[in-house]
């Protein structure tokens, strides 16, 4: 449970990031000084056992949970320390303090990638691993207060919960795309996109006048051309990406705004497979996608067909 803003529960707008990577959703952060708790025999951190890199046996914690945030690097990693504003991946296990669990990037069989430090996950997350080495295993107790406090995360993460979090730092992902602006000219039944690469901000999109419905077949331009691996119809991606209707231009999706770069295999989203193939890493793409493209519970969802803008920042 990894990137959804602080306290919030994922908006209908998320519809494509958080539904179709719904696994990404965890508690939300926001400053980088660990706090270590109390001295006090009760509410320590529960047990861990089992191999670094694999997925950890929890203990469920015994007396009361702690009041103050605890962290325990229960292994020492050899490499570069977490900056804030870095994207983190890395793999996790999430438990409550009776020891259900509630998320786990093993279960799912890939680590989660989340910007760290800057909010876009909760405080216990942003305050215990900003400065921690790559390659540590880190354990967390995260009271309410620094998780999702009075308002929980239904169905599973009740309200006032303590949170206990077992975390593999793997490695530092890209945080932008670094291509070049493509020397094509622009094919006018898409919407005109900026070339312009900001960290924390998302391209402007300016929709065509007089256009309320995408056109009847899937188009994608290339904007800004990477060079960096290729894409293919079973490739996961590291992605920032934007998504408006066509009528009205409305929102519907902003990864910049709502929580950093996305891991999304292409072949959830409807037309991402067939536009992106051949793609490469650090490239921004536009795709229209019409709305019969999308699954029939999907469109009752919104009105027209879908503009989506892309920055591939990385590709497995």
């Amino acid at each position: 449970m990894l990137q959804t803003p602080r306290g919030t529960t994922p908006r209908p707008r998320k519809l494509f990031a958080r539904r179709l990577v719904a696994a990404l959703a965890v508690p939300a952060l926001a400053f980088s000084v660990a706090a270590c708790g109390g001295d006090d025999d009760n509410g320590q951190p529960p047990q861990v056992t089992g191999s670094a890199d694999k997925k950890p046996k929890v203990a469920k914690g015994k007396g009361k949970p702690p009041k103050d945030l605890k962290v325990k690097v229960l292994k020492e990693g050899k490499g570069q320390k977490v900056k804030k504003g870095d994207s983190l991946n890395a793999n996790y296990h999430g438990q409550l303090w009776n020891g259900k669990e509630f998320d786990s990037s093993w279960k799912r069989g890939q680590p989660a990638t989340f910007q760290i430090g800057t909010g876009k996950v909760i405080k216990g997350w942003d305050e215990a691993l900003v400065g921690k080495k790559l390659g540590s295993r880190v354990e967390l107790v995260v009271p309410p207060a620094k998780g999702y406090g009075k308002q929980g995360q239904p169905p599973t993460i009740p309200k006032n919960s303590t949170l206990v979090f077992v975390v593999d730092l793997k490695k530092i992902m890209p945080s932008k795309i670094d291509g070049e602006p493509a020397k094509l000219d622009h094919n006018p039944d898409l919407p005109k996109v900026s070339t312009k690469v900001e960290k924390d901000k998302a391209p402007d999109i300016t929709m065509p006048k007089g256009k309320d419905e995408a056109p009847d077949k899937l188009l994608d331009e290339t904007i800004i051309k990477g060079d960096g691996k290729e894409v293919t119809e079973k490739s996961t991606i590291l992605t920032q990406f934007s998504a408006k209707l066509w009528k009205g231009g409305k929102q519907l999706d902003d990864t910049w705004a709502q929580g950093g770069p996305q891991e999304i295999p292409v072949s959830k989203i409807p037309g991402w497979a067939e536009a992106l193939k051949g793609k490469k890493a650090g490239s921004r793409v536009v795709i229209s996608v019409p709305k019969d493209e999308f699954p029939k519970q999907q469109r009752k969802q919104f009105s027209s067909g879908v503009v989506f803008s892309v920055d591939v920042l990385n590709v497995n």
